[in-house]
């Protein structure tokens, strides 16, 4: 009995070394696709169609929300699934799916009235043609992730992303479509990875309307659905805001800067959790092995989320000449502001997800609760004070940190050991110091001497490779340090087979 045991946690936890593995490799690459992407598309369209496209892509998100309904999450917490729970989670998604695109073209002319925006319709109306697909995404992901199947969600992502980003996304920005190839670019995308993730699993089907079918999956996917629907409203209250009350033009400043750090980090910590969700629900009773996965993965985020953020504050003025281009100078301040709130967005997305995995659900929802009331008041206090799209970045860091206390609080109150969470920030922060301290004696100097853009960009990833690099070897030990130093003798004996004398 011993030895099944025994069995089983070796099994589970080489599973979830070989899934991280899998989603760093994706990570990697999609976060450096996505920053040439990035740069390309802020050449071809202005600030003022990134508005339109901030907002679209707002109310995209909420027909998304829509379509799935803690479904997916239910689908992967679960304790045992059945057949019959995969036939209701695709039911309940193909029909709220449909709901929601019927409901997002009719009010997509009420959205562009009240945003101010004509544009908008056509836009929302094209992200609205993707919730049939999404809707068909989310059962096969979460199927896939219960199963710590992270291979087929690579190539999924990589080549959604290669072929509908970046060939029919791209190339419509290029023809002039405007904020609409962003649509587009959505459409092909979605369609594409609901093919190819359905190829990998199979999945019945067919429909199912027994109300039984539905009990276990709504009691869990209700209080999920509650509290993704406050995360949902604070993620995107200030670009609700921004697009109502500010210039078009502002708020496509502020999203570009945002998805400039944004983006790759969060990107990182989302596969992170990803791949966490299902192992910290595998081993929800098992409080040891809870408090040891929590604090490995919690140290590994930070390390490598405080890092990047480091360096961006310094380079924050590289990065937005680079990336957006010289129409988004005015975005800089906002890169550093951004830079500095991604760390606690980050672990409060995984204290989220361990609360999750373990139905620790109540304090969750009182802490989102709380912070959307006092983060839509915050930001109505900086607007009535004359506050610009600057001042609205600097509420949204100070309330990131809040919520972040709150949710730490909550994982400690569900792994048991505060001391172990204190470490893990306290590392991060060192990681960060130190990144941001080898940006300035490095690249101030380069600056200020006049070095040329492209030179001083490919300087400061250097300098940010090997600050990460000696953070993670440096660090106390976390799995992602296992992996490098695992990683070092095999690399190490390829290159010697690659070198050495042949006979």
């Amino acid at each position: 009995m011993r030895q099944a045991g025994r069995a089983g946690v070796t099994n589970l936890k080489s599973r979830t070394v070989n899934a991280v593995k899998w989603s760093y490799m994706t990570m990697g690459i999609a976060t450096v696709l996505g920053l040439v992407f990035t740069a390309i598309l802020s050449r071809l369209l202005t600030p003022a169609e990134f508005g339109v496209v901030a907002i679209a892509f707002v109310l995209q998100r909420f027909g998304q929300f829509i379509a799935d309904l803690g479904v997916g999450q239910a689908l992967i917490q679960k304790p045992e699934l059945s057949g019959e729970d995969v036939q209701a989670g695709f039911t309940s998604s193909i029909g709220l799916g449909l709901l929601a695109t019927v409901a997002a073209w009719m009010l997509a002319p009420l959205a562009g009235q009240y945003f101010g925006m004509p544009d908008l319709v056509m836009v929302f109306r094209g992200y609205a043609v993707a919730y049939l697909f999404n809707a068909m995404i989310i059962i096969s992901q979460s199927l896939l992730r219960r199963q710590l199947k992270f291979r087929p969600l690579m190539i999924g992502e990589l080549v959604s992303l290669v072929i509908g980003h970046g060939v029919f996304g791209l190339g419509a920005a290029y023809l002039g479509f405007g904020a609409f190839s962003l649509a587009i670019s959505q459409i092909a995308q979605a369609l594409i990875q609901m093919v190819i993730l359905y190829a990998y699993t199979r999945h019945s089907l067919r429909l199912t309307f027994r109300p039984e079918s539905y009990r276990h999956l709504y009691a869990f996917a209700t209080r999920v659905t509650i509290i993704n629907f406050l995360e949902f409203i604070s993620t995107n209250l200030d670009s609700i805001m921004l697009a109502r009350l500010y210039p078009t033009a502002q708020l496509g400043l502020y999203s570009r800067g945002f998805k400039a750090i944004g983006t790759p980090a969060m990107s990182f910590a989302t596969s992170l959790t990803r791949v966490l969700a299902p192992s910290f629900s595998a081993v929800q009773s098992e409080p040891e092995r809870l408090r040891r996965a929590h604090h490995s993965a919690l140290l590994a985020l930070l390390i490598v989320i405080s890092c990047v953020a480091g360096g961006i504050f310094v380079a924050a003025p590289e990065v937005v000449a680079v990336l957006l281009g010289s129409q988004f100078v005015g975005a800089v301040v906002l890169v550093k502001i951004f830079a500095l709130a991604v760390p606690f967005m980050a672990s409060s997305n995984l204290a989220g997800v361990l609360a999750e995995a373990t139905a620790n659900l109540g304090v969750k929802l009182k802490i989102q609760a709380v912070y959307t009331v006092g983060l839509a008041l915050a930001f109505w206090t900086a607007y009535s004070l004359g506050g610009t799209v600057v001042a609205i970045a600097a509420v949204l860091l100070v309330g990131t940190v809040l919520r972040n206390l709150g949710l730490e609080l909550l994982a400690r109150s569900i792994v048991g050991s505060g001391r172990e969470i204190l470490e893990s920030y306290g590392v991060g922060l060192l990681s960060g110091l130190g990144t941001a301290l080898a940006f300035y004696v490095v690249v101030v100097p380069l600056r200020n001497l006049g070095t040329p853009l492209p030179v001083l960009f490919l300087t400061e990833l250097v300098v940010g490779g090997i600050a990460l690099t000696a953070a993670i070897f440096l660090g106390p030990p976390n799995e992602l340090k296992s992996m490098a130093l695992r990683a070092v003798p095999a690399v190490t004996r390829r290159l010697r087979r690659v070198t050495g004398p042949r006979g």
